[in-house]
């Protein structure tokens, strides 16, 4: 029911002519909305365009125990997933992937290395993915490659692990998918691989997902809150809080510190005063933007800090900042990561519109 919700993913403007439909009826039937995923904006939003009236409201809670949630930001990501499907064997479980073209890779590269997997996409003809769900349905294949097409309606109770690929474009999409494993109460895994690659993925996926149905005004509002919503998941990738945790409180359920059941509070962190760097980064973010008159992407701040002698920046005048080159020392992935830690933190944000990085109130 998600769907009828502009504030939902996967809205789909369809779904909005349900209230038009009963409007025709001679008499209006009772009306019964479902989901899996709704934060409390779209649950009131379902309420209003089903025109529900009177409706009892029951939320379960989202907490699903048995699930063991990590997000893992592997050098190589066949070489990881490689790594997690042999420790599983003789286990059945989903490998998401962003694109028909990553399934494709995905299986292949699985099938080389003697692994029973099957693969699922829009791009199959009805038949083969009708055959390939039955295989992974009764356990003739043990590994489902799947693009997010995959999963609706699907019974299956002993999936004890979901795998995705790449990350997922909302969290609201990364918690549905995920909750496919574990349904008969068993301990099951939940993994996300990531990289700084998916989100560049995952923007060009939501810039190409437009929707005809809605007016320009509309289509406007729909892009905003899907940006926010990409935020919030690349959010979850980047915490080091409790994984559990974060998904809860997006969904607005009170939870405890820490679960004890992901890979952030079951990892061991070592602490490091990183003052000095993030005084560093944040002054050399207010010093492009006194410069330039605007604020500049995150690539562009690296090399800034790292006294690259590009074209692009000597032309901007960025090698006079009195910021120019203090990390030189640094490697540039060390820098960006210290630059998302301070997004994640609260100090940064990434503005979606213009993929530029700028300091927060809590910067001041």
């Amino acid at each position: 029911a998600h769907c009828i919700s502009q504030w939902g993913q996967d809205f789909r403007p369809s779904y909005r002519k349900i209230a038009e439909f009963l409007h025709t009826l001679p008499v209006r039937p009772p009306v019964a909305a479902f989901t899996a995923t709704a934060t409390a904006r779209v649950q009131q939003d379902i309420r209003e365009q089903l025109e529900l009236r009177d409706p009892l409201c029951e939320v379960t809670g989202f907490d699903r125990p048995n699930l063991y949630f990590d997000v893992q930001p592997p050098r190589s990501k066949r070489s990881a997933l490689l790594s997690l499907l042999q420790a599983r064997r003789d286990r059945s479980g989903i490998v998401y992937c962003a694109t028909r073209s990553g399934v494709e890779k995905v299986w292949a590269y699985l099938q080389e290395r003697g692994f029973s997997a099957a693969r699922y996409h829009a791009g199959l003809d009805e038949e083969e993915r009708r055959q390939n769900q039955d295989d992974f349905q009764f356990d003739r294949k043990t590994v489902m490659v799947a693009t997010n097409a995959f999963g609706m309606g699907i019974d299956k109770s002993n999936v004890s692990y979901v795998i995705h690929y790449n990350m997922p474009k909302s969290l609201e999409a990364y918690y549905q998918e995920a909750g496919r494993a574990g349904r008969d109460g068993e301990p099951a895994d939940c993994i996300l691989l990531y990289s700084a690659g998916d989100i560049t993925t995952a923007k060009f996926l939501l810039e190409n997902s437009g929707n005809e149905e809605l007016d320009e005004e509309e289509q406007e509002q729909v892009r905003r809150q899907d940006q926010a919503r990409l935020q919030a998941m690349i959010g979850y990738c980047r915490t080091s809080g409790c994984l559990r945790g974060s998904l809860l409180d997006y969904f607005g359920q009170a939870h405890g510190p820490a679960c004890g059941n992901c890979g952030n509070c079951r990892g061991e962190y070592q602490l490091q005063d990183i003052t000095v760097p993030a005084q560093m980064i944040l002054s050399c973010v207010h010093r492009v933007k006194s410069r330039l008159g605007y604020y500049v992407g995150k690539t562009l701040l690296v090399q800034v800090l790292r006294g690259s002698r590009t074209q692009r920046v000597a032309g901007l005048g960025l090698d006079q900042l009195s910021t120019y080159g203090l990390m030189s020392r640094l490697p540039a992935e060390q820098v960006r990561t210290l630059m998302d830690f301070l997004e994640a933190e609260g100090l940064l944000r990434t503005n979606p519109l213009h993929a530029t990085l700028e300091p927060t109130p809590a910067a001041a």
